[in-house]
Parts: C-alpha cells; structure tokens; sequence
C-alpha cells in the first residue's frame, strides 16, 4: 500500500514528518510522499525517519497555483532538492504567503479579533503559515468552537476575513516542477471548483507545458467522475496516481493508507519517470 499525499507541520498538517513515517509505519505503508504546500523543509526529516522504518520516500510538494481565481494544486514528485533556482523560487512563493498571512490579520483585527503574528507563529513547527494555523488561535480566544465555524464564520472563501492568494499561473508551476526534473501531477481535479470541461481545458494546457498524470485515487471521490477523469488520462496518455491528503487533526475522518493504493501505481510512476529521464526535455 502507498500514499503519496499527506501534510506535516511544515505546511498544514498537525504530525512532524518524523511521526508521519511512524504512522506510516504502524498503517503498513511501503511507499509514502511528504508533499507539504510550497516549500519542502520537511523532506530530510521524513526521508530519514522513512530509510530506518524500511519505508520507500519520494521527496514531494504540493503548490498551489491560480486558474481564474480559483485555487489549482499542482504536486511534484521525485524533486531535486539541490536545485537553488527551484529553491529560491519556492522562498519567494513563502514570501507572498506571509504577506497573505498579515493581510487577514489585519481584516480580523477590524472584525475585534486581535491576534498577532507572533501567536500565529507559535502555532507553526515549520516555516510555512496557513489559515488552519490562524483558525487554531482564533478557537483558542474563544471566537469559536470548531475549524469548521472558524471557515464558515471567516476564514473560508467569500468570508470577511479570507484573503485570496496571490495567484502563480498554473503552467508557470509546471513549468517550474519541469526544469527540477520532477513528476508533474495534477493534484484532485475533481476538487477544482470548475466546470469538468474547464477542469478538462486546464489539463490539456497542462499537458502541453508537461503534465505527466493526475491524482485520481483520493478518499471519497465520485465514482462516476473518477471513471471520467481515467477516460481523460488514458486518451491522453497520463498516469494516475494517489494519496490520502492526510492533514492530522486538520482533515477528520481521513487517515494516512485511505484509499489503499496498491503498489503498482507507484511502480508506474517510476516507470514514467525513467522514461522521461532517458527522453531529456527542457519545457
């Protein structure tokens, strides 16, 4: 069994990547990805850990990019982590998340809920802050119960203290993933709050600009949109791939080995990925 998507503390989930490859291990995973939200501080950790627990490591991230104001995950695999211009690129992606991170402080501070950067900070293990480590303050002064109202009450999209991302263009991302020599995956399309045939538009440009495949093992998808999306990739010869998007206590009800991926899909992945390597091509 794999997974290959899951969060540490260094973006937004709640377990260090130490004890996600402990989970990992005790849920019989043989091949497991850290694939945290633009930036990879955790990955020497995981692999580490994952190398004395007998466990396959695939360095990953997940960045996310902008399709008309709407959010696109986009998920990298195989990474070359000695890369600087990938690497300072990341740095300038954390950056812009600060700058986001400040902006809803400041909507909450007009809302009467002062929360300042430093008590946010103390709620991150990582380098990188998201609105569920803003939410956890937000509970903690007694402003709500609950993650969930905490979104549908004001962090959520459309809510008085969400701020939008600053927007990466989808095939900039691609691109980017591309040069590093990364497996360039399309991350839950059926997630993308799009229209099928826009999301179906959004994978052929893609696709031009290097999509190697796209995530369709993922709890709880719709079957009949899994079958539609397989139909996509096939004709277009992408491959599948698949992980929990484990979060910890962030995402109830999901658990690291959901969805029990077999080995083979991993196995085709580093298929695509030798071929592509012997196929050299700059995008």
């Amino acid at each position: 069994m794999i997974d290959l998507h899951m969060h540490s503390t260094f973006s937004d989930g709640t377990l260090t990547p130490a004890q996600l490859v402990e989970r990992a291990r005790q849920n019989n995973i043989e091949v497991m990805a850290i694939t945290d939200h633009d930036n990879v501080d955790g990955l020497k950790e995981g692999r580490e850990e994952a190398e004395k627990a007998g466990i396959t490591f695939v360095d990953g991230i997940e960045v996310s990019a902008d399709f008309r104001n709407k959010d696109i995950h986009i998920l990298g695999y195989f990474l070359n982590l000695k890369d600087e211009e990938f690497l300072g690129w990341l740095k300038n992606l954390q950056e812009k998340r600060h700058n986001r991170t400040l902006e809803m402080l400041k909507k909450l501070s007009r809302l009467g809920i002062e929360i300042s950067l430093a008590e946010v900070e103390d709620e991150v293990l990582g380098n990188v802050i998201g609105r569920p480590h803003i939410a956890r303050m937000i509970i903690k002064k007694g402003f709500a119960a609950t993650m969930d109202e905490v979104f549908d009450r004001y962090l959520g999209d459309g809510k008085p203290a969400y701020i939008p991302k600053v927007g990466v263009d989808m095939v900039e991302v691609v691109k980017k993933l591309k040069t590093n020599g990364a497996l360039v995956i399309l991350a839950h399309p059926h997630l993308i709050s799009h229209s099928d045939d826009t999301v179906v538009n959004i994978i052929d440009s893609l696709l031009k600009n290097g999509l190697d495949g796209l995530e369709l093992y993922y709890p709880n998808i719709d079957t009949r949109k899994r079958k539609k999306f397989m139909k996509i990739a096939k004709k277009r010869g992408l491959i599948l791939t698949g992980g929990s998007d484990f979060h910890g206590l962030n995402r109830a009800g999901i658990d690291l080995g959901t969805g029990d991926i077999s080995v083979e899909v991993f196995q085709k992945m580093v298929g695509k990925k030798e071929n592509i390597d012997r196929n050299k091509k700059v995008w």
